[in-house]
């Protein structure tokens, strides 16, 4: 079969954000439209998370992780869709032009129109971490690599009974579904916070199943014996206790996909580590977009798919020339008790995008407010604000005024 030519737009990832782009650009009469992927399917991170809860925001329905994916593969059947998987952008230059490698399109340079990057995150692994302790051979995992050896039906080595997880948010409690019907006993979540990252009934159901939720308490070392883990020291304060384990999966901690991007055209933010996109999704180089998890840290399937549909319009836009390919320069001010704010640039032409805003610390009865030098010109309403959760977001009129400031106020 021959390999097809450069599309008008080339999307890097199959995942919720990748799949929803390709649909709004096909509903928007573009015709060429190419999605890479490395992985071997379609689909994304969902693939290999059963548990329900994927694609609320999207599909106003409570999917599985597969049957999400499958839902916005559905809607794609009909269109000129292409989608190449196992392969892989290497490098990305100003034109903007793709390097991509793939056992059936081989080694290529693309020249298309415009490209939308959506290569998602990643978890922070032991080595990301910093932990000491012993090596294993087996039994240290992310989430994500749990998930893959369950859905693939991929078997455990007999000796692992036991698992503890390290870590608290969302994903954590995701993981304790996947150990269980990989056959694992979860005996504790270890976390380093001062509370549950996640929702605190899910804590509650956590210790109702006899597992020991332990908050403010850090990871000191892993213990292996014989080319596998055996224990977690962690400590509390001053306490330091020995957890017996088969195994140690880690979660949370995000880190974007970036590395193809590192020394090109594409400007990243330092606060989330992801490429810096304006209200229309347009990174710092002309013709390329960005959209998904690889913009923050970990946000629902459905708010990826929606970050996905509104980058697909605005290219559309873009290619019909309504919309110029060079970023919004306008950049709020932000004060401390402001993490992240995402699109980081705003301006006046283009449409308001999902909008990623959340706190530093939690914050009890506050409200955000934008003010200008002329006065404040947007106040939310007052609620409890706490961080790693997603917050109600300023009028993007508000946030691309000239001298705009994000803060929190009494």
């Amino acid at each position: 079969m021959d390999a097809p030519n450069d599309p008008q737009v080339l999307i890097v990832g199959a995942g919720p954000a990748g799949l929803a782009a390709a649909r709004a650009l096909a509903d928007h009469d573009v015709t060429e439209i190419l999605i890479i992927d490395r992985d071997d399917a379609p689909g994304g991170l969902p693939r290999f998370c059963h548990h329900p809860g994927f694609g609320l925001e999207y599909a106003r329905w409570p999917y599985s992780g597969p049957g999400f994916a499958r839902r916005l593969l559905r809607d794609l059947a009909g269109t000129p869709v292409r989608i190449e998987c196992r392969t892989t952008l290497i490098t990305l230059r100003d034109g903007p032009i793709a390097e991509i490698t793939g056992p059936r399109l081989g080694y290529r340079q693309m020249r298309p129109r415009a490209i939308i990057l959506a290569t998602g995150i990643r978890e922070s692994n032991r080595g990301n971490l910093l932990v000491p302790g012993g090596r294993a051979e087996s039994g240290i995992l992310t989430t994500g690599q749990l998930q893959q050896l369950v859905a693939r039906g991929v078997k455990l080595p007999p000796r692992l009974k036991s698992a503890i997880i390290v870590g608290t948010e969302h994903v954590a409690f995701s993981a304790i579904w996947t150990a269980r019907n990989a056959g694992l006993r979860v005996r504790a979540m270890v976390g380093a916070e001062d509370r549950i990252m996640s929702f605190a009934p899910l804590g509650l159901l956590a210790r109702a199943a006899g597992i020991d939720v332990m908050t403010g308490t850090g990871l000191r070392e892993i213990v292996t014996e014989n080319g596998a883990p055996s224990a977690l020291i962690v400590q509390a304060g001053s306490d330091i206790r020995r957890l017996p384990t088969d195994a140690v999966i880690f979660t949370a901690n995000w880190i974007p996909e970036v590395a193809t991007l590192g020394g090109g055209p594409v400007a990243l933010d330092p606060r989330t580590g992801g490429p810096e996109i304006d209200q229309a999704m347009r990174t710092s180089a002309a013709g390329i977009f960005a959209a998904g998890n690889m913009l923050h840290g970990v946000e629902s399937s459905g708010w990826c798919a929606n970050e996905g549909r509104h980058a697909g319009l605005m290219v559309a836009r873009y290619l019909r020339g309504e919309i110029a390919g060079a970023q919004a320069n306008q950049r709020p001010t932000l004060s401390s008790d402001i993490d992240i704010l995402v699109p980081q640039l705003w301006g006046n032409d283009a449409d308001a995008p999902p909008v990623s805003l959340r706190v530093s610390r939690d914050l009890p009865h506050r409200r955000v407010a934008v003010a200008t030098d002329a006065g404040q010109i947007w106040t939310g309403a007052r609620r409890t604000l706490l961080r790693r959760r997603r917050i109600a977001a300023p009028s993007a009129a508000s946030l691309a005024q000239a001298s705009a400031r994000l803060s929190v106020v009494d």
